[in-house]
């Protein structure tokens, strides 16, 4: 033990203070304290309680300003920390609109945006973001699944993820298109085709959805005074949707990350989208059950003949017929239509050659010139009041297959069901196997694209009653 003076003590204690602070000074003072033995003028040892020692002013503040900074940095690492969190919470899923502008906000990782100067054509600019930068960073997602430094760098800093699902969740592997693209490809195909567009989507959780149907309804019967009341029971049927895998497989030039990029990964987009909205259709209108149509049995195989009206005789080509005998089959059509079914989605369905060749044509030579109508923010044509959506897979104009349906009319969503098990899987391949040809000897990337989906046509009508969509059907008497 070390003995020194109190002038000695107080001297180490107060550069002990500045050293440490007030708020550490007590437990230093202690430790000191119990090293040495402080001893008055006369040499008699003191106690501890009679040590007077304060700490300077100057050590005070330094250290009240080391205290605020050191809150301060507190705050702002709180703060960062909170805004990083929302950042996670928003683009997965409190904010959809948000998390869009802030994919395609961000700026490019190594070319710029101004190096690409083509123009995209299926991406399209509107509240979700700008079409270029879209294509730009879908073409990066696309190039992140070859292991592209730069693109995984891009998809890092914008959450686009490469999210591949398992067997336990989804079996077709490749990719899942990353939401904020897919709703670009929905948009796309609901644009191409009207399948998906205009019957009701019901979202599958299982390979297997069934839909409760009520097949009878309660039936009311006089009764006379104080007799019992017939029972009558509502009954239900099941109406099931089994996912089907819909497939597509293109290649392109290896150059995707080069010049053509843009341009590139929007017709990939373009392409992928056109291909699946045309086969949707094709299984809603012209499904026959076979594997051509995954086994979906469409309209035309479905419908009951209470919901038919066959066309004036057709010698040649649907335009070929008499205007008054067209706007006659359009109108007896409309009156077969169950009131129910007549509400605001209510639509024409036909190829666009039919609808100018025939509808159009006959209204027009009876005085007519109500064509289209501002829905959405677009022209849509319409046909006694009622919108036109035209679906390239039905009968075209020049076509008088004798009892093939040529147009329909009515609600689509109360007819018929969509099942949507999964969105768009797209996988990018260097070494595929595509027509015996191997794409990398070739130079190329393969592109493959998936979806699973149901129709199911449930209210279609029978032999005496007429459901909610109905048809005029071609009738070749010639």
């Amino acid at each position: 033990m070390r003995i020194v003076t109190l002038a000695e003590a107080q001297a180490d204690l107060q550069n002990i203070a500045n050293q440490v602070g007030s708020s550490r000074f007590i437990k230093a003072k202690g430790l000191y304290l119990d090293k040495v033995m402080v001893t008055a003028e006369d040499g008699k040892p003191m106690s501890a309680e009679d040590l007077e020692v304060h700490v300077a002013p100057k050590a005070m503040q330094e250290e009240e300003e080391e205290m605020k900074t050191m809150e301060e940095d507190e705050d702002k690492e709180d703060k960062m920390e909170e805004e990083e969190e929302e950042e996670k919470r928003t683009y997965k899923g409190l904010s959809h609109r948000k998390a869009r502008q802030k994919a395609f906000a961000a700026p490019m990782v190594g070319k710029g945006r101004n190096h690409y100067s083509g123009r995209v054509k299926n991406f399209k600019d509107n509240h979700n973001g700008d079409a270029v930068d879209k294509a730009l960073a879908f073409g990066h997602w696309l190039n992140a699944q070859m292991g592209h430094r730069k693109s995984l760098a891009f998809c890092e800093r914008n959450d686009l993820h490469l999210k591949a699902h398992t067997e336990g969740v989804n079996s077709a592997g490749g990719f899942l298109v990353p939401e904020v693209f897919e709703t670009e490809l929905i948009s796309l195909r609901e644009e191409f085709g009207v399948a998906r567009a205009n019957c009701r989507i019901r979202p599958m959780t299982t390979d297997v959805h069934r839909i409760p149907r009520r097949s009878a309804t309660l039936t009311p019967y006089f009764v006379g005074e104080a007799s019992a009341i017939t029972e009558s029971t509502q009954t239900f049927e099941q109406v099931s949707l089994v996912a089907k895998k819909l497939a597509c497989i293109t290649t392109i030039s290896s150059e995707l990350d080069e010049d053509a990029f843009l341009n590139i990964s929007d017709d990939v987009a373009g392409e992928i989208a056109y291909a699946f909205a045309k086969r949707e259709d094709e299984c809603l209108f012209l499904g026959d059950g076979t594997s051509t149509y995954g086994g979906i049995v469409g309209l035309a195989d479905s419908m009951g003949t209470a919901g038919s009206v066959d066309t004036t005789e057709l010698n040649t080509t649907v335009g070929d017929v008499a205007s008054a005998d067209a706007i006659a089959d359009l109108t007896k059509l409309m009156a077969l239509l169950p009131q129910y079914a007549d509400n605001a989605r209510t639509a024409w369905y036909m190829h666009k050659s039919v609808f100018h060749a025939y509808a159009e044509r006959a209204s027009r030579l009876q005085g007519g010139n109500d064509f289209q109508q501002t829905l959405g923010g677009k022209y849509v044509p319409t046909l006694f009041g009622y919108p036109v959506h035209f679906s390239q897979v039905l009968p075209n104009s020049t076509d008088h297959t004798d009892e093939k349906k040529l147009l329909y009319f009515g609600d689509l969503s109360l007819a018929a069901s969509f099942g949507d098990r999964r969105s768009t899987t797209i996988q990018v391949s260097e070494h595929a196997t595509i027509n015996s040809g191997n794409v990398f000897e070739q130079d190329e990337i393969a592109i493959r694209g998936t979806e699973r989906f149901d129709i199911n046509c449930h209210d279609t009508g029978d032999g005496n009653d007429a459901g909610p969509i109905v048809a005029l059907l071609i009738k070749d008497e010639s």
